[in-house]
C-alpha cells in the first residue's frame, strides 16, 4: 500500500498527495471547515522504512495562502500511517495563526484528526463540527472574514 492518493478527515477536507519512494509528500488540501476557500499546496516528509509491524510516521504543512484567500495561518500535522485493514492517517495537528508578540501564547491550537479513503457523509460532517470546538483548518483571528490577497 501507498499513501499517494486522495484522504479526506472527518470534517470533510480532501487532501490528494503524492509520495515519492525519497520520503517526500506533495499535493494539496481543500478544508472542509474554516476559512480557507480553494485549494492550498502541502509539502511534507515520511519514512522510507518503517518497522515492521508498525504505522509509518509522516507529516506535512499547509500554509493558508493561495490566490484567493490568504488566512495568515499555518498548520502542520504528524502521525502515522496505518495499512491494517482499512488504511488511515492517525495524525495531531498544530494549527497557528499570526499574533502580535503579546498573544503569542494563544496563537497555537492542537488537535487530532484521523484520515480515510473515503469521504464522510454531510450528515457525519454536521454532527461533528456540533462536537467539536476547534478544527486544524483556519478562523480569522480578530476578523469576520479572511483577507483576500
Amino acid at each position: 500500500m501507498s499513501i499517494t492518493g486522495d484522504w479526506y478527515n472527518e470534517f470533510g477536507s480532501h487532501m490528494r498527495i503524492t509520495a515519492d519512494p525519497t520520503g517526500s509528500i506533495r499535493g494539496t488540501y481543500v478544508s472542509g471547515a474554516g476559512h480557507a476557500v480553494g485549494a492550498y499546496p502541502l509539502v511534507g516528509r515520511y519514512e522510507t522504512a518503517a518497522c515492521a509491524g508498525h504505522g509509518t510516521p509522516l507529516g506535512w504543512t499547509v500554509a493558508w495562502r493561495n490566490g484567493t484567500t490568504d488566512a495568515c495561518s499555518v498548520t502542520s500535522w504528524n502521525g502515522q500511517y496505518y495499512a491494517d485493514g482499512e488504511e488511515r492517517l492517525c495524525v495531531t495537528w498544530l494549527l497557528t495563526a499570526s499574533a502580535t508578540e503579546a498573544n503569542t501564547w494563544e496563537a497555537t491550537a492542537v488537535g487530532q484528526d484521523v484520515f480515510t479513503r473515503e469521504p464522510p457523509t454531510r450528515e457525519e460532517v454536521e454532527r461533528r463540527l456540533r462536537h467539536t470546538g476547534a478544527t486544524s483548518h483556519p478562523r480569522p483571528v480578530g476578523l469576520d472574514e479572511v483577507t483576500p490577497v
